[in-house]
């Protein structure tokens, strides 16, 4: 008798972790890889996206390129001036932003969101409804 009410526990459990597992994953499940945004850019263009990956190295004083091991993509927390983003080269990082062309042609991963194992950066709101919090320059608020 208690076998059987133990068989039927472990039964249940795993119908109800059957079921439970794909909500989980629905919401916070990953996004795109990197290689799947490159091969067809312009199904992602104007996404919100979440990936995860490695910084891979700065190109600048605040961009970086994010590596997913599918490919890089250049992640761009806007002006340095605004808020200056300094993640150790090799960190994992999970970015959260929109798929926008850059004037060079390519395209980059404009971040509202970077997170690294204990910290969380957010930069903007990430509905991108409106301008962002830096636009009108560094003298936005009359400060000189």
């Amino acid at each position: 008798m208690r076998s059987l009410l133990y068989l039927s526990l472990i039964i249940f459990l795993v119908l109800v972790s059957s079921f439970a597992t794909p909500v989980a994953n629905a919401q916070s499940g990953p996004g795109p890889t990197i290689g799947q945004i490159q091969s067809d850019p312009g199904a992602f263009l104007g996404r919100v996206v979440t990936v995860r990956g490695t910084n891979g190295m700065y190109i600048d004083r605040n961009k970086f390129l994010l590596d997913d091991g599918t490919g890089q993509i250049v992640v761009d927390p806007g002006p340095p001036w605004f808020r200056q983003i300094t993640i150790a080269p090799g960190t994992p990082v999970i970015v959260t932003g929109q798929i926008d062309r850059m004037r060079s042609g390519g395209i980059d991963l404009d971040a509202c969101r970077i997170e690294t194992p204990g910290t969380t950066i957010q930069i903007r709101d990430c509905s991108f409804s409106g301008p962002p919090p830096w636009a009108g320059g560094p003298d936005r608020h009359g400060r000189r």
